[in-house]
């Protein structure tokens, strides 16, 4: 069906109005069985979107409508918007209709309209942010289009919800040119009683001018992508090209490609890429590579050339430089798992083994201190530790000096908790070669407790998961590994990456480990979309303006300078300490 070809006349008798009331409400109180399918007499597109909302139980006037601030997972649409829809507000300046543009899951993200239609919108929470799809409100213009990826004319008592009742909507969807992904849909919305035979077709013209545009830019952003990759892509080595959008590699970059890819390359360079050519680390799906690093800038968009450089040989086991002639035969060593996903807590962590030192695993909850805790010791030649908490258990001491004492190490537990143990307890269990590793979170440490550890341990500070977005990819891939079959066969759309690496992960890795479980369990080994996500997901991305960027800076490099406590740091920045932690949640900063 044409944009234009809506059958339905948009006007309605009062008889028909009626008449269509009555039916709706029959078959929502009557359920899917009281009338055979086509036997309603009101357009099929109405009684099938009809047929939906009651089978998935959708409220007839639900009391909240979801509401997330508004963002456009697909940059081009805005954009391609914009100017069509900015020079239609002078046009129907003085006509009492509305327009409305959504993001392809029916959530409004620009929305234009006469005072009178307003009221009735508002009423309705019709408007910026709020979710519009079928599930959420039922039948209408935005939801329905979507739906049925074709133009749909939504009059009066034909929508499911009855505070839309005096509305009549023309919607149709907005496909991208090429490809037909779904991107998006617009409507016109009026009064009942203001309907214009052309609404249709208007509605229809202006999306065709919608469409068009994204053609244009996507045309000439593919051009200039295309002119940066053909620039590297001969290079003899892993060649990859990004931008906001889209990747693109030669068949050695594709190497290190997957799903999550783009969304994880690209939002790496958007906060660290160079404003020149620079030798640096980026993050690839198969973990982190050397490369140059080449910003190039053309029509106001940005991307990155990136030249992947080899990666540089290990020494070898007996500590000689890799490819040094030998005159035996050495059977090849696996190499060893890292203690920690981020390189430099790996390295301060296996000096501290290879020293014997006692070893203080600091961050906030979430971070995994426990786990790098069993795995140093382990490390270290322990592999049945004993686990305890000072604060929690009395006796703790004799049985970690029995511990000690049988050199099967020993964890000592959150000695941020109260009471924390003595000085002469901790120097006792902290001997030479002392298999002990203490977690303690500093930032509620008390200052004794500080002072304690600093006298006794080497710490280490373990980032939270905000700050360390990069290694995201490689930790899911790890923990899905660990599951059985066939939960371990689970994957991750390419939106469901872009949402896993732009949420924030305040409960750090106890929080990701318990997201990656919970999906991996309902998907059970298929792929996880979207919609498939938690709430809190769906609204990730949000970002930051340049004050907030500030502020997050400030407040990070003001807990770095106080070694993770965070009565110094509020101090320093000259804020309370309940402010601090609500900061701190906002930004994701552990």
């Amino acid at each position: 069906m044409r944009r234009d070809e809506i059958r339905n006349l948009p006007t309605l008798s009062p008889a028909e109005r009626k008449h269509i009331r009555r039916t709706r409400e029959s078959l929502i109180g009557g359920g899917l069985l009281s009338a055979p399918p086509g036997a309603s007499g009101v357009p099929r597109h109405i009684e099938m979107s009809w047929r939906r909302c009651v089978g998935d139980r959708v409220p007839v006037a639900p009391m909240d409508v979801d509401y997330r601030k508004p963002e456009d997972t697909f940059p081009a649409l805005c954009r391609a918007a914009a100017p069509v829809l900015n020079r239609l507000k002078d046009s129907f300046a003085d006509v009492p209709v509305a327009m409305v543009l959504s993001d392809a899951h029916g959530r409004i993200v620009w929305r234009h309209a006469a005072r009178r239609q307003r009221v009735v919108m508002d009423r309705a929470s019709a408007a910026e942010g709020f979710d519009y799809s079928e599930r959420s409100v039922g039948t209408n213009g935005i939801g329905t289009a979507l739906v049925e990826r074709r133009p749909v004319l939504v009059r009066g008592p034909e929508h499911y919800n009855a505070l839309l009742e005096e509305l009549t909507c023309a919607s149709t969807p907005i496909m991208e040119p090429g490809t037909g992904q779904l991107v998006g849909s617009f409507s016109l919305a009026c009064s009942i009683r203001e309907v214009h035979a052309l609404m249709a077709v208007m509605t229809g013209d202006i999306g065709r001018q919608i469409e068009a545009r994204i053609l244009d830019e996507g045309g000439e952003r593919r051009q200039r992508l295309v002119q940066a990759y053909l620039k590297v892509e001969r290079t003899g080595t892993g060649a990859l090209v990004v931008d906001e959008d889209a990747v693109l590699a030669n068949r050695l970059g594709l190497a290190h490609a997957g799903p999550e890819l783009h969304p994880l390359l690209w939002r790496f360079l958007s906060d660290n890429g160079p404003d020149r050519t620079r030798r640096m680390q980026v993050p690839l799906t198969d973990g982190m590579h050397e490369a140059l690093v080449e910003p190039m800038s053309s029509g106001g968009t940005m991307a990155y050339a990136v030249r992947l450089l080899s990666r540089r040989s290990a020494p070898a086991s007996d500590g000689s430089p890799a490819g040094a002639a030998s005159n035996r035969t050495v059977a090849p060593v696996a190499p060893r798992e890292p203690l920690h996903f981020h390189e430099d807590v790996a390295r301060q962590l296996e000096t501290a083994v290879r020293h014997g030192e006692m070893v203080a695993l600091t961050g906030g909850s979430g971070t995994g201190k426990l786990w790098t805790a069993l795995r140093t010791l382990h490390r270290a030649g322990v592999d049945d530790p004993l686990v305890v908490e000072p604060h929690v258990d009395g006796a703790w001491f004799e049985a970690a000096r029995t511990a000690v004492g049988e050199n099967r190490g020993l964890v000592l537990r959150r000695l941020h908790g109260t009471p924390s143990p003595h000085v002469q307890q901790l120097e006792a269990l902290a001997g030479p070669g002392m298999p002990v590793v203490l977690t303690v979170d500093l930032g509620r440490a008390s200052e004794a407790v500080l002072g304690l550890v600093r006298r006794v341990a080497t710490t280490v500070r373990l980032p939270g998961l905000a700050q360390s977005r990069e290694h995201l990819p490689a930790l899911v891939q790890a923990m899905l590994a660990d599951l059985p079959d066939p939960q371990s066969a689970t994957r991750f759309s390419p939106g469901a990456w872009d949402r896993l690496m732009s949420w924030h992960w305040p409960g750090n890795l106890a929080e990701l480990r318990n997201t990656v479980v919970l999906l991996a369990r309902r998907s059970g080994g298929g792929t996880v979309e979207v919609d498939d996500l938690p709430d809190e997901l769906h609204g990730s991305g949000r970002t930051a303006g340049l004050l907030e960027s500030a502020e997050r800076i400030a407040v990070g490099e003001a807990l770095r300078a106080a070694d993770g406590n965070r009565s110094r740091a509020a101090q320093a920045l000259g804020i309370g300490r309940n402010t601090l932690y609500r900061k701190m949640r906002e930004f994701g900063l552990s």
